[in-house]
């Protein structure tokens, strides 16, 4: 008995990593729909960017759900980074104490 070849188109490649744009204004009216974003993120297997280079204005609210979700994601040993983190961003942080929570410490302005 013959096997029948069959030509199989190649599955899409997945996408190495996650990428979370945030935008220039992170204030309290943000929270929410900032929330949506990160929860939907929490679990992703692959290592999740934040790129922070537009942020320009950021509230405490806003600060707390990135403390959560990278708190969250090194738990469960997942890989979260910044790309250029926007002095304002950097700033704030730093004025809380919490740049290590959000895993500013160790990264850099540049990609």
């Amino acid at each position: 008995m013959a096997r029948k070849m069959v030509a199989r188109t190649p599955a899409p490649a997945q996408d190495a990593e996650s990428h979370i744009q945030l935008g220039a204004q992170l204030g309290i009216e943000d929270a929410d729909g900032l929330h949506r974003q990160l929860v939907a993120a929490v679990d992703d297997p692959r290592p999740v960017v934040l790129e922070g280079r537009d942020v320009q204005n950021i509230h405490t609210a806003a600060l707390e759900l990135f403390c959560l979700f990278c708190r969250d994601r090194r738990a469960a040993g997942r890989e979260t980074r910044w790309q250029e983190p926007s002095e304002a961003l950097r700033s704030a942080a730093a004025l809380l104490g919490i740049t290590a929570l959000m895993a500013l410490a160790q990264q850099g302005g540049a990609p």
